[in-house]
C-alpha cells in the first residue's frame, strides 16, 4: 500500500509504503502524482521522499520495475526534473529500488537510497514536515 501527501505548498511529496506492496500501488501512485501536478497541487522542481515501514509482502518483480520506469520516463518529459529520496529498510524493496535507481539515472533523474529519514530529507533539501507521523 502507498500513502502519499503533498507538503510545503506543493514543493514536497512524502509517501509511505507499508503492508502488501504490489504493482498496482506503484501505478496508482504515478497517476496520483500526474493528477496532482495537473491541478497545480505539485509545483515544478518538486522533491519527493518515499519510505517503507511495516512492509508485509512484496509482489513486484524486476520486470514490473522496468515497466514502472518506462511509465515514469514517458511522463517525466512533461514533469521536468525532480529529486527522489528513498528511505528503505525492507531487503526486497531495497533490491528493487536499486534497479529503479539505475534505470532512472539512465534518463537523467536523480534517485538516491538512504537508511534514515534525516539523510533523505537533507538530500532533497527539506525538513520532515510531520516528524511525529513521518517516522520509521
Amino acid at each position: 500500500m502507498f500513502d502519499a501527501k503533498i507538503y510545503n505548498e506543493g514543493s514536497l511529496i512524502v509517501g509511505k509504503m507499508s503492508g502488501d506492496i504490489e504493482l498496482q500501488s506503484f501505478i496508482n501512485g504515478i497517476f496520483w502524482q500526474i493528477d496532482s501536478r495537473n491541478v497545480g497541487e505539485v509545483r515544478d522542481g518538486f522533491s519527493q521522499l518515499y519510505y517503507d515501514d511495516d512492509v508485509q509482502s512484496v509482489a513486484v518483480t524486476e520486470d514490473d520495475i522496468r515497466r514502472i520506469a518506462e511509465i515514469n520516463t514517458g511522463i517525466g518529459i512533461n514533469v521536468g526534473k525532480f529529486r527522489t529520496a528513498l528511505v528503505l529498510r525492507h531487503p526486497e524493496v531495497i533490491r528493487l529500488a536499486m534497479i529503479h535507481q539505475a534505470l532512472a539515472k539512465e534518463h537523467g533523474f536523480e534517485v538516491e537510497i538512504f537508511t534514515s529519514l534525516e539523510e533523505g530529507f537533507a538530500w532533497i533539501g527539506h525538513e520532515n514536515p510531520e516528524p511525529e507521523i513521518i517516522r520509521i
